[in-house]
């Protein structure tokens, strides 16, 4: 992933963005062929779907540190993040009811359908994608005036990469350890509340996916009100980005954290389990829309790498988190067993969100500029 975000920044980030998710459409595509002839061949394309998948979002937020001007940061980059949400929302009950169905053998259609869409997205992407506004042929010269003027010009493409200053930066610290505890909620809730939604409130397939879908449906919607809101008061300058991001973050520790330890106390109760689910992951909206994009604030022309760096080490929750929801619930598929996975969540999140209101200062780092022409490499 790091190696794919410094070619992004320094050769555009087009065609890593694209392509990444070009060759993940396409093993899409192959993954019931694959799984049918051997699990160890399914386990081997997945690896390499995660290994096309890592330079998708450092690509991305280096396409966004060139076309997002400081105030739209807040709305642009989280309303195209809250996509992947989206998908959660649209996909996971259309595949209950394809698998329930058995359109195009079942379970497989998921796969077929989506990994279509995903070709026929890239080839729209082919037409329509530019690395920056100097090289994009249709836009109005008004709008390329507007762009240059309010984003930060970029480094040389000899320019080295200040990786001690990054290294030294307590801010990048502060936006991995919050994207790490963040990671772990979302992921263990990703991986999870479909089976704490059949085994303890006991939904079938399909009213799983429908209802798994509503919370997520809620996240990408507070993701893009709160963040056209942050924005607005950004342009106010009423307060500081810095005092703008901490209160974001508090908000949203204290709806994620609190509603995920009241599920864990609503025993069986369809309803305000499912309403509890619904507010936990609608908070974390706030963080999507904040500390999640906070790169782009500390350095935008370095963007890419910092959620390189930050998302890297965020993957690491991906496999942690269902590895303890495992361990908790394994043979105790129980009221009490869930409480406590969703307790543990609750007390990492909250860990996350403090260092980050410490640590974090949302200021234009000096390394961002374009003056340190004559740095080496650190």
């Amino acid at each position: 992933m790091v190696i794919f975000l410094l070619k992004s920044e320094k050769f555009g980030a087009k065609w890593i963005f694209g392509g990444g998710i070009f060759i993940a459409s396409i093993l899409t595509l192959l993954t019931p062929v694959a799984a049918r002839i051997h699990y160890k061949l399914f386990i081997a394309l997945r690896v390499i779907m995660g290994m096309a998948s890592g330079p998708v979002f450092p690509s991305a937020a280096a396409l966004w540190g060139k076309w997002i001007p400081a105030s739209e940061r807040s709305t642009v980059p989280p309303t195209s993040q809250s996509g992947s949400d989206m998908g959660i929302v649209f996909t996971t009950p259309l595949i209950s009811i394809m698998t329930q169905n058995g359109f195009l053998g079942g379970w497989p259609s998921g796969f077929y359908v989506f990994g279509i869409i995903s070709c026929i997205w890239f080839i729209c992407w082919c037409f329509f994608g530019f690395n920056s506004p100097n090289e994009h042929p249709r836009i109005l010269n008004k709008e390329r005036l507007f762009l240059n003027k309010h984003i930060p010009p970029r480094p040389p493409k000899h320019q080295a990469t200040p990786w001690k200053k990054i290294a030294c930066c307590p801010s990048v610290y502060a936006i991995a350890i919050m994207h790490i505890c963040y990671n772990f909620i979302y992921y263990t809730l990703l991986t999870s509340l479909p089976t704490y939604f059949s085994t303890i409130l006991k939904f079938d397939l399909q009213q799983n996916g429908f209802i798994f879908a509503l919370p997520y449906f809620v996240q990408s919607l507070t993701t893009i009100i709160v963040g056209r809101i942050i924005d607005r008061l950004r342009a106010r300058k009423i307060c500081s980005i810095t005092t703008l991001r901490k209160i974001q973050t508090i908000i949203g520790a204290i709806g994620t954290c609190g509603f995920l330890m009241a599920i864990g106390y609503m025993g069986c109760n369809q309803f305000r389990a499912v309403l509890c689910c619904i507010l936990a992951v609608g908070f974390l909206g706030f963080q999507t829309c904040g500390a999640l994009i906070s790169q782009l604030d500390v350095a935008s022309n370095y963007a890419g790498t910092l959620v390189g760096i930050t998302n890297s080490l965020a993957t690491i929750p991906g496999f942690v988190g269902p590895y303890v929801v495992g361990a908790i619930t394994k043979d105790n598929q129980t009221v009490k067993a869930w409480r406590l996975i969703f307790n543990i969540s609750a007390g990492i999140g909250a860990f996350g969100s403090l260092v980050y209101c410490i640590f974090f200062n949302g200021e234009e780092q000096s390394w961002n500029r374009i003056e340190h022409e004559n740095d080496t490499i650190e």
